[in-house]
């Protein structure tokens, strides 16, 4: 029953930071951003993108509970308010905008910035695995490298799926993430008052 149980959460962490990552709404800006580069820069993009956004969402994994510590921040002060930052992404998602401060240019460099961060390890993957770290740290572990991976497949074949799906699917797509990256928001913010209160 407890192995059940720990692959319950294991997916549950999983599914939370890849439908907060959003690689499928991803792809039109990853496309966009990458457009003037050979097949070849655009993968060492994605590698570069991928291992920054793996880099910071370990560090703040490792590292971010002490800052709070530092700042006297509890963990339930912090879900309420990574909740209320999660709805806000989501209403983001839900009208098709975009405030992750995606530059507008294209060409090499940009796996770092702005694919890396603030698109794929932004705020509301850091607030999650923050958060997820504290149902113990292989779940988080598990969570980070799992999404990273998949997000890697996804944005490796962006343009065989954006082909596919098309700009409508891919948006129908980041609104149906939307609408879970709300539901997760609301989820934080319930537990953290339960907790607090």
């Amino acid at each position: 029953m407890d192995i059940n149980l720990d692959f319950e959460l294991l997916v549950k962490a999983f599914i939370m930071l890849f439908v907060i990552m959003d690689p499928p709404g991803n792809i039109p800006i990853f496309i966009a951003v990458t457009k003037d580069l050979r097949k070849r820069e655009r993968k060492k993009e994605l590698n570069h993108a991928v291992i920054v956004a793996a880099l910071l969402l370990l560090l703040f994994t490792f590292l971010g509970k002490l800052v709070l510590d530092m700042l006297g921040i509890s963990l339930n002060s912090f879900m309420i308010a990574g909740g209320i930052l999660l709805l806000l992404i989501s209403f983001d998602l839900l009208r098709g905008e975009r405030k992750y401060g995606v530059r507008e240019e294209s060409g090499a460099g940009v796996g770092a910035v702005p694919i890396g961060t603030p698109l794929l390890a932004g705020p509301g993957a850091i607030t999650a695995v923050m958060i997820i770290q504290a149902w113990g740290v292989p779940t988080v572990l598990f969570a980070i490298f799992s999404a990273i991976i998949a997000t890697k497949l996804v944005l490796g074949q962006s343009e065989r799926i954006y082909g596919i799906i098309g700009k409508e699917g891919s948006e129908v797509l980041s609104r149906v993430m939307g609408i879970i990256v709300a539901a997760i928001a609301i989820e934080f913010i319930r537990n953290g008052l339960m907790e607090m209160f």
